[in-house]
């Protein structure tokens, strides 16, 4: 399979946990951590998402949100089967699935797939990013006072959360207006489709940021990290935009 072709599946793994996850009944919740929920849909969406892209791609290996699996592989699967989970939880209609194939340490293509909307991001290295089938671009806006930027804060940790509130006013203050989406996939998939300027995040996991990071790039947008000397892949530590307002919000994010 090309990087394309791993796209594709993606999306039928997207979708076909998407219809799961549309049709479900009554379903147990339990707490991970302080503010942090998993469902037992949550495990059945990775099972059946595992299950579809293992069959196909048998000597690929899968790390997985709910059940972990390889940490290095020639090729790996990266899964997060409902980002936003509290969302879905509580019925709100935005939450994600998002998937990404990683190649020789290199995040090659990404699916992000919104149920509740019904809207399939989807790119491939070299091959640009659709939405709906679409070609999507990052907004072409370099004004920050012109700009809307998503924003999470990081509230289940509580150093991440006291890096944030110094700077929340100050963002305020100098864009348009903030967003909190409540799912990190979701907000990138945004700023690649020109809907929002940027997105910023602490503390995030490779599985809430692979996917949307390919659809960014191959949008035309940039991914940096919010500290300075950090590398946003292997950090977590996100400043996604479209490379025209980057740089200005760097500077609040780092008196």
């Amino acid at each position: 399979m090309n990087f394309m072709d791993k796209a594709r599946l993606a999306e039928r793994a997207a979708r076909a946990a998407g219809a799961m996850l549309e049709q479900h009944g009554a379903f147990e919740v339990r707490l991970k951590a302080e503010n942090d929920f998993v469902t037992e849909m949550d495990i059945k969406s990775e099972n059946l998402i595992r299950e579809m892209l293992l069959i196909a791609c048998p000597e690929d290996e899968f790390f997985g949100e709910e059940g972990g699996g390889a940490t290095k592989a020639i090729g790996r699967w990266i899964v997060d089967p409902i980002d936003g989970t509290a969302n879905f939880m509580r019925g709100q209609r935005l939450y994600a699935i998002s998937i990404a194939y990683e190649h020789d340490g290199e995040l090659v293509a990404g699916c992000v797939y919104c149920p509740g909307t019904d809207e399939l991001f989807l790119a491939a290295k070299g091959e640009g990013a659709t939405l709906n089938g679409r070609p999507i671009r990052v907004s072409d806006i370099a004004d920050l006072r012109r700009s809307l930027v998503h924003i999470g804060l990081g509230h289940r940790n509580p150093e991440i959360l006291a890096q944030t509130e110094p700077i929340f006013f100050d963002l305020v203050h100098a864009v348009s207006d903030l967003r909190r989406s409540g799912t990190a996939a979701y907000d990138l998939c945004c700023v690649a489709c020109g809907r929002a300027e940027a997105f910023i995040e602490q503390g995030l996991n490779i599985y809430d940021y692979a996917a949307g990071y390919v659809i960014l790039k191959e949008a035309g947008g940039r991914l940096d990290a919010w500290r300075e000397g950090l590398d946003p892949i292997e950090s977590g530590s996100i400043l996604a935009g479209n490379g025209r307002v980057n740089d200005a919000i760097a500077r609040i994010l780092n008196p």
